[in-house]
């Protein structure tokens, strides 16, 4: 990589993190400043209900769009599905940027097709086995696109172990639910493990630009530290829901 080359490149990604930065930040604080009922938005200790309700507020032109067009559910969850194919795709062919927007449109696309249901009264118990089956697949196949591309590093053990915390978690609250008991413990569920990969693989992509030209640092560093991290978050969510359904459990035993 020439001089010059390096420079252009540097220049994009700044652009690019300053765009993403000023862009959240007008936008989340122009919501935040105005009232509006959270009550229903949910929260966690990464996404507070105010982040999930300017998020989820952005998405109802979107609904209602696909409402007046006769959209079903079912339509956008097998959107989701061929877009997590080309994560994994995208992934495993080293293009990190194009599949971390990837990633959080499949994320967005879970999202609205249960609002949707909601919407037009079309979910169904069929609906929402299929919406939980691609869930899986999608979870697994952003992961699997990572293995492929550290496959020849000690990463490829780590992102294997994320995947392992993401289905276990995701099992978890099944298997609890098939007991009877719900299960919405956790510090990482479905929402924040795709923003934390999607935002850490796009950040990790831009920095490896912005500085990875001349700072002596291993490559796709930020991407490694996000993997790493989710790998330890999501196996502690999992643990987390054991520990929760085993005295609920045991309670319910005991009464």
């Amino acid at each position: 990589m020439n001089y010059h080359t390096a420079i252009i490149e540097q220049a994009l990604a700044l652009g690019i993190l300053a765009f993403i930065a000023a862009t959240a930040v007008i936008s989340i604080g122009s919501y935040l400043r105005r009232p509006h009922d959270l009550s229903g938005a949910g929260g966690s200790p990464i996404l507070r209900p105010g982040i999930r309700g300017w998020y989820l507020d952005n998405l109802e032109p979107f609904e209602k769009l696909f409402a007046s067009w006769g959209v079903r559910p079912a339509a956008l969850s097998y959107t989701q599905l061929a877009g997590s194919v080309l994560v994994a795709w995208c992934y495993a062919s080293g293009m990190l940027f194009t599949g971390s927007w990837l990633l959080l449109f499949t994320g967005t696309l879970d999202i609205i097709d249960g609002r949707l249901a909601r919407r037009t009264n079309s979910g169904s118990a069929q609906g929402a086995f299929l919406d939980s089956i691609i869930d899986r697949y999608s979870d697994a196949f952003a992961y699997f696109g990572l293995a492929v591309f550290f496959r020849d590093s000690w990463m490829l053990w780590v992102t294997l172990l994320a995947l392992l915390g993401s289905l276990l978690v995701s099992y978890a609250r099944a298997r609890a639910e098939g007991l009877g008991c719900r299960c919405y413990v956790g510090l990482l569920q479905r929402p924040e493990r795709y923003v934390i990969l999607g935002f850490g693989t796009i950040f990790g992509s831009l920095f490896e630009h912005l500085g990875g030209a001349w700072l002596p640092l291993p490559h796709y560093l930020l991407v490694m530290v996000t993997i790493i991290g989710l790998a330890i978050l999501v196996n502690f969510t999992a643990l987390q829901r054991v520990v929760y359904v085993w005295r609920v459990l045991g309670e319910q035993g005991r009464a």
